[in-house]
């Protein structure tokens, strides 16, 4: 998944695809239900292309109305592959996106198509600096006290935790996993360095822990957050 074959021929222009309070990250799945006209052609348009579409969030969600076209983005979302369709007979969609590499919008130029592209810049992890395999593990460990003692993870997520994934690949999926504030997860997205994800998410779970410990057991685990 990794080896990036798959997006040798990106040109760094890719159509963006806003939505509220969404936030994609690479190597995790995002469903998708497609049915506005716009986005209908998008899907048309990468189905027959690379598949390629970028999640990336609105900025502001309006509590009522709409908001005034183009809506302010986000400078960083995820560029995600199709790897999964299903055509309606209205035609509407169900997609399934792979999160592939964080990307930084440059500019929008005029498409000519009902939906938005951007032109972007591929952020690729900065490897940690230190033993990257000690980080990791002491990350499994405590991820698996503070939130697999509570709760019955998924098998495909355990598989990950026993596995040798790249620490950059274990702090993403963790980042979806964990419900955190969606500000939060942006600020994630947004950060290339694998050092300071891991040591934010570090962080949260250390916190979690030591209220956990002090907590009485009545009270619902974890006290902010939850597995989604």
């Amino acid at each position: 998944m990794d080896d990036d074959l798959d997006l040798r021929d990106f040109s760094d222009v890719t159509r963006l695809f806003p939505l509220p309070k969404v936030v994609l990250f690479p190597h995790v799945v995002l469903p998708l239900h497609i049915f506005e006209p716009r986005y209908r052609q998008m899907t048309e348009d990468a189905l027959a292309d690379d598949r390629l579409i970028t999640i990336v969030q609105l900025k502001t969600v309006p509590d009522v109305g709409g908001w005034t076209e183009p809506a302010a983005v986000e400078e960083v979302g995820c560029l995600g592959k199709i790897i999964r369709h299903e055509r309606l007979a209205d035609g509407r969609f169900n997609l399934l996106l792979l999160g592939r590499k964080r990307v930084r919008l440059r500019c929008e130029p005029p498409s000519g198509r009902l939906y938005r592209v951007a032109e972007v810049d591929v952020l690729d992890d900065l490897a940690p600096g230190d033993s990257e395999a000690a980080r990791r593990a002491g990350l499994v460990d405590l991820f698996r006290r503070v939130v697999g003692r509570e709760h019955a993870l998924d098998p495909d997520f355990s598989k990950l935790l026993n596995a040798s994934a790249p620490l950059g690949v274990l702090v993403d999926v963790m980042a979806h996993a964990l419900s955190l504030p969606i500000e939060l997860k942006q600020s994630l997205l947004n950060e290339p360095s694998v050092e300071k994800r891991c040591g934010t998410i570090q962080d949260l779970l250390e916190r979690l822990e030591q209220i956990a410990g002090s907590a009485p057991r009545t009270h619902p685990f974890p006290p902010d957050f939850s597995l989604n």
